[in-house]
């Protein structure tokens, strides 16, 4: 690289990161999220799924369009009654519009909540076509009451992996060690609030060679949630632990692909862990071929490449010598 820039200048480009919406085209995910027993290599449960996301602004506020399609079960479209009532709830659910700041964070608010209900209505009618029952009457009556619920329906975000992981906050400031200490939360247990993970989030230097960055975190092991012990053992010798890596694209620094490994496990007395559980959740974009003509802008941190030069001596010159040992 003939660009030559110092390293504070880099961590000063790296810790004010924001996303750069000129451009941002519609993105496109493949969703997949598998659920493990132990030390088995074939997903015991599995649930696959595509979205996509479409970044306005709007009067200086970014507004994000959020859908959700394709689910499949354990590789199969929805065929039980649960499975297909819980895609028509999806159906009516999305697509969802909220807003979105320039750090990636989401308000959780719903904008178009009127249309939200009008679809729910319309998923009723086709759902009742073909079953009949009094549970199922039941069934409605909460759901109306849910879809209904503005509030309801807004703190439901709180039990969806792609929410809790797309929105985390990613661009917070990283000091001069590309690291620093912060909370994931995440809906590990099913129907109940995010658990709250503590770790490092480190922000990488050196761009991928499919032009991104990475950001990664990894928690601290912590006692293990009752939810997942198995009976015959004690909740104090079982921990859990999270590791996600997040890919943000070097020219807009949006989401391309998510990866997020929850583990729960204990020890033998040798020290080796001892799989219990394990939850595996892979986000990534498709068609990604564009970016290969993009070009960086010149005030981005990865200009360089990651390298820089040491910091000009009293005269104003740099020596000239390369370092990536930081």
């Amino acid at each position: 690289m003939d660009i030559l820039m110092p390293k504070k200048e880099i961590l000063r480009r790296l810790n004010t990161l924001r996303i750069k919406p000129s451009g941002l085209q519609e993105r496109k995910y493949g969703v997949s999220v598998k659920y493990f027993a132990g030390n088995e290599q074939t997903p015991s449960k599995r649930i696959d799924y595509e979205v996509t996301t479409d970044l306005i602004i709007d009067d200086y506020k970014g507004i994000l369009t959020i859908d959700k399609k394709n689910i499949h079960y354990n590789q199969h479209r929805a065929d039980g009654i649960n499975e297909v009532l819980n895609n028509s709830i999806s159906k009516a659910f999305y697509p969802i519009k909220t807003h979105l700041n320039e750090k990636g964070v989401c308000t959780n608010e719903i904008l178009n909540h009127e249309e939200i209900k009008e679809r729910w209505e319309k998923e009723k009618k086709i759902i009742l076509e073909k079953y009949n029952s009094e549970s199922l009457d039941n069934f409605f009556l909460q759901a109306d009451k849910n879809f209904n619920n503005k509030n309801h329906l807004e703190e439901s975000f709180q039990h969806d992996w792609f929410w809790n992981l797309f929105f985390h906050p990613k661009f917070i400031n990283y000091g001069e060690t590309r690291q620093s200490e912060t909370d994931l939360n995440l809906s590990v247990v099913p129907y109940q609030f995010p658990l709250k993970f503590s770790g490092i989030q480190t922000i990488h230097k050196i761009p991928t060679d499919y032009h991104s960055f990475i950001i990664e975190f990894q928690s601290r092991k912590k006692k293990a949630h009752p939810y997942f012990i198995p009976k015959n053992r004690k909740n104090s010798g079982c921990f859990m632990s999270l590791k996600v890596v997040f890919d943000l694209d070097l020219y807009h620094h949006f989401p391309m692909h998510i990866r997020a490994d929850f583990e729960v496990y204990s020890k033998d007395q040798s020290g080796h862990k001892i799989l219990i559980r394990k939850i595996q959740y892979t986000q990534f974009q498709q068609n990604t071929e564009y970016l290969k003509q993009m070009k960086l802008s010149s005030d981005s941190p990865f200009i360089t490449g990651g390298f820089v030069v040491s910091e000009p001596n009293k005269w104003g010159f740099y020596k000239n010598q390369y370092e990536n040992d930081w």
